[in-house]
């Protein structure tokens, strides 16, 4: 039976290249979309500052000199608006996406013509030319057939050039190497050193090595020259004319926006930079293993280091080598006598990848054109999980096909992957930030499990996927932990986005309590008595609630215990994992979850209220909260404790073992609740013994509601936690017995045991495991996950949540009188300058085409010629349709964003009003009655004069506002 084995050229470097170039590419869209704006609004001071997404941020009340988590609760109150405005008010939102696509083609067209350029540039010639006795061709004839390159390849030499070396260019299907005048003439006294020369050089032709570099040195050339200098200029300007005193909306206060670009830029030119040579460094490596294994010498590779080198301090050239494109020959060396140093994880290269992938996330996120919600991170998810199942995956393929190949767990590359998004989120957060350092920064660590969970959950299961006894399952195995360590990543990822920053920022409250004003108002009952518990759950929701009601979470919490449990029972017969200990172990975490509930209940049972209408109350939720501590407490220490004392397999076994724990937990939680009278000092609400299934499934749902994927993502990280520890404590007995200098005795591993016979019981023992487990959980995640959440609830907390908190006077921070007012009149300035240009000025103009047309209307009306009585006949239909059009704009209108200052806002919101009472009372008098009373005429003419009576006060009063508020934004200019 075959075993399944990776290609030859399966490294990880061709993806990494691809990633690259697509976050270039992606990168370049929105620096474009903010060039263009600049270069459209060059002759309006400060204009160029306020469009788009920040001017759209001012007009929804963004305020420097705050806070980062006051500015973030101010949009969040407006978050539909805001959408709004990034969608509607975006002026040519395709103009970057355009302008990418020019540069893209730019790009293509330098990478065509690159090798023409250069073979005019570097004046080569034909080999021909210098082959005086035909041999060097046949040779070289003889070294191309020898590595079996389809490709078309010519040969050609560089006069100019007296080093050994040679040099290989082209683009896809045709290239070109080029020797050196100097290895030629090595080639007469070193033969086999000038033929390890060529097969290094066709080397990269076989592994396409010239297609990536040139493509991806094309495309970051005419980025940097097209779109990142000129960014960086721009950033410096703005900087020099803040420093000079130009009034800037962004300067002091909030001098890291302007910071946070041109570091966005550097980082960028920094990472490709970095992850270029990188992968180019790797590329020589695995060329000159090519050569060898071609039929290279390996001794051809024993030279010394250039003489420049010499004279560098060997400190500096250590840390200077991850800027280099090619290894040092000490390095080549080294790989050459031991190839599996390739299949090693670089932390750099993971590094890389997870600051490639936040700085993908964030630029995919400008585009407004892929909507709302996750796409954005979708896409970046789908991009990367790829690039780190080739680059994890590869060694551990590899390592098969040897008797000693063993790869790492995979915990120290997601470190380092997550230490790469934490600093691409650090720098990329900063261009909507006001504060250098985020409240509580600590929680940027989260990005360190966020990482390394997809990583070791995939390394892991892919060694359970290659023991599988067929081709066929080892390849769909493979390829569905792939999308699930890609859904686990976009899990951790949406976490971040929906609620991790927040807390960072210091909203894991909540937003100052805003979920313990919504319990303490929606809830009655004396919620004094249990203000430490409130504070508690109002901070635990905050962390585990984000993801509760994602289906795609859902799905991958279950797949994330459920596939590594179904590939430990499939695999051959005498290589099967024990499952016993596994499954024990979960079973005794549900023990422990048990006694946990049932100790939770008993402390509160000295808490509890006299009568069952008021344990309904404050008590009940304090009650449940406690609950979901204890079942989520035991499911995390046994996930700890099981990858603590698991050899191999940790993680899987960790997650089975919780899973197990938390479905018997469930279990205990629903009897509790169901028995609730009958359990004496356990009971919660009921005095009387009585069986009380709907008590039991209404607080179990919310139970499972609140930690079905949150458990399993937390047992993820404790189990992690686990391994850790038990690492640290095995470091530690080594250095202990080595300080010691005692030895052990090394003892042989056992033989296999003989392949006994599959029995049936045996079968179906695994697949009723499988079944009792799959089945419960699967229910229960469609269950929570498709549980609708009342509309008016959601509202209610959302308006709780982001609720300003007022300081009482004493605590107001204090400033000098005079330039305290006028910071703040400048700053109302620019933020009511940038609520009439992203919106304010459209609405105003559409209602005052509506009000001028209804007064078209009634002009015409008014010059008809009058009846007996001195009347005229009015078109009903005509002002019906008049008044109802606005009616629309001026509600349109009111849905905007209020008026930055306060003074302004009310005379604005009135008018408003009147409008809209107006047109409606007009729309209500030309309407058929429709089964209502009918009205007097002489009724419905006092109304209907009313009516336009009240539409031109309100057109009036709009006026005088507008005015007012246009007067004090044209002071930013002043």
């Amino acid at each position: 039976m075959k075993s399944f084995t990776a290609p030859r050229s399966l490294t990880g470097t061709g993806a990494r290249f691809a990633l690259l170039m697509v976050m270039v590419t992606a990168a370049a869209v929105p620096t474009f979309d903010i060039l263009l704006s600049i270069l459209r609004d060059r002759g309006d001071k400060g204009v160029s500052q306020l469009r788009g997404t920040m001017g759209c941020l001012y007009a929804a009340g963004f305020d420097p000199r705050g806070s980062d988590l006051d500015n973030l609760m101010a949009t969040m109150r407006r978050g539909g608006l805001l959408t709004k405005c990034f969608a509607e008010h975006a002026e040519r939102p395709y103009a970057g996406l355009l302008a990418t696509l020019a540069l893209f083609v730019l790009a293509a067209l330098v990478y065509w013509f690159l090798p023409a350029v250069r073979d005019r540039r570097r004046r080569t010639v034909a080999v021909g030319e210098v082959d005086a006795d035909g041999t060097l061709d046949v040779e070289l004839a003889a070294l191309h057939e020898r590595t079996g390159i389809r490709s078309a390849l010519r040969f050609r030499v560089d006069p100019a050039r007296m080093t050994s070396g040679a040099a290989v260019y082209g683009r896809t299907g045709s290239y070109t190497v080029c020797l050196h005048a100097g290895l030629l003439a090595r080639r007469g006294t070193d033969p086999e050193g000038f033929r390890a020369v060529v097969l290094h050089e066709l080397a990269h032709v076989h592994h396409r090595d010239v297609d990536y570099a040139y493509a991806s040195t094309a495309l970051w050339r005419v980025f940097v020259l097209l779109a990142l200098l000129p960014t960086l200029a721009m950033d410096a300007w703005i900087t020099v004319l803040a420093l000079s005193g130009t009034d800037s909306p962004w300067w002091p206060d909030a001098a890291t926006v302007i910071f946070a670009s041109a570091g966005s830029g550097l980082l960028l030119a920094g990472l490709v930079h970095l992850a270029r040579a990188d992968l180019l460094r790797r590329r020589e490596l695995h060329a000159d293993v090519q050569a060898v294994e071609w039929g290279a010498d390996p001794a051809k590779w024993d030279r010394p280091e250039p003489p420049g080198n010499a004279s560098v301090v060997p400190l500096l050239y250590r840390l200077t080598a991850p800027l280099r494109t090619h290894p040092g020959w000490a390095e080549r060396r080294r790989v050459l006598v031991d190839t599996g140093r390739l299949s090693r994880i670089s932390p750099l290269e993971m590094f890389l990848t997870g600051a490639s992938a936040a700085l993908l996330t964030s630029s995919l996120g400008t585009l407004n054109f892929l909507g709302e919600g996750s796409t954005s991170l979708w896409l970046a998810v789908a991009l990367v999980a790829p690039v780190i199942c080739l680059v994890l995956g590869a060694p551990i393929i590899r390592a098969r096909r040897t008797p000693v190949g063993r790869t790492g767990s995979g915990a120290v590359a997601g470190l380092w992957l997550g230490c790469g998004l934490l600093v691409g989120e650090w720098v990329e957060s900063g261009r909507y930030r006001v504060d250098w350092f985020m409240p509580q920064p600590q929680y940027l660590l989260a990005f360190l499990f966020i990482a390394a969970v997809p990583t070791v959950w995939w390394s892991q299961t892919l060694r359970l996927c290659l023991g599988l006894p067929r081709r066929m399952q080892r390849r769909a195995a493979a390829v569905l932990c792939a999308a699930v360590t890609a859904a686990v990543l976009w899990s951790g990822l949406w976490w971040w986005e929906l609620g991790g920053r927040r807390i960072a920022l210091g909203g894991g409250d909540m937003g100052g309590g805003g979920l313990a004003k919504y319990y303490a108002r929606t809830v009655p009952g004396f919620w004094r008595e249990y203000t430490m518990d409130l504070s508690g759950l109002s901070w635990g929701l905050a962390l585990i609630t984000p993801l509760h009601r994602e289906q795609l979470a859902g799905a991958a919490t279950i797949l994330m215990w459920l596939v590594p449990l179904v590939l430990l029972l499939l695999h051959r017969p005498g290589a099967r994992p024990r499952m016993r200990r596994t499954l024990v172990a979960g079973l005794a975490g549900g023990l422990v979850a048990w006694a946990g509930v049932a100790l939770a209940s008993f402390m509160l049972h000295f808490q509890r209220p006299g009568t069952p209408k008021e344990r309904t109350g404050p008590f009940l939720v304090v009650h449940e909260w406690w609950t979901i501590v204890a079942v989520m407490a035991a499911c995390l220490l046994t996930a700890a404790l099981v990858a603590a004392f698991s050899r191999r397999h940790q993680l899987p076994r960790a997650l089975i073992a919780a899973q197990v724990t938390q479905l018997a937990a469930y279990a205990g939680v629903f009897l509790l609740y169901a028995a609730d009278g009958c359990l004496g000092p356990l009971n919660t609400v009921f005095d009387r013994c009585q069986w009380h299934t709907d008590n039991g499934l209404n607080v179990g749902r919310a139970v499972v509601l609140l930690t079905l994927v949150s458990t399993v993502l937390g047992s993820a990280c404790a189990a992690l936690t686990g391994v850790g520890a038990a690492g640290a404590v095995r470091w530690v007995r080594r250095r202990r017995a080595a300080a010691g200098g005692s030895v052990r005795a090394h003892v042989p591993a056992p033989a296999p045991a003989a392949v006994a016979p599959v029995r049936r019981a045996a079968v179906l023992l695994r697949a009723g495991t499988v079944l009792a487990l799959g089945a419960p959980a699967v229910l229960l995640t469609v269950v929570a996950t498709t549980t609708p959440t009342s509309p008016a609830m959601s509202a209610r907390l959302q308006q709780e949540s982001t609720e300003q908190v007022k300081q009482p006077p004493d605590k107001q921070p204090t400033k000098p009188p005079g330039k305290n007012e006028a910071e703040t009149a400048k700053l109302r300035s620019w933020q009511t300058w940038s609520w009439l240009n992203n919106g304010g000025a459209v609405h105003v103009r559409q209602v005052a085409r509506a009000a001028l047309s209804l007064k078209k209307e009634i002009l015409r009306t008014a010059a008809q010629e009058r009846n007996v009585n001195g009347k005229v006949n009015v078109d009903e239909k005509t002002f019906n349709r008049l008044c109802g059009a606005l009616g629309k704009w001026a509600a349109e209108a009111g849905d905007y964003f209020p008026v930055p200052v306060q003074d302004l806002q009310k005379p604005w919101s009135n008018a408003l009003s009147r409008l809209r009472h107006g047109a409606r009372n007009c729309q209500a008098v030309t309407t058929p009655p429709n089964g209502n009373p009918p009205r007097t005429p002489a009724e419905r003419e006092r109304l209907f004069n009313a009516s336009l009576d009240e539409v031109v006060k309100g057109i009036t009063d709009l006026g005088n506002a507008y005015r007012s508020i246009y007067k004090t934004a044209d002071t930013h200019g002043k």
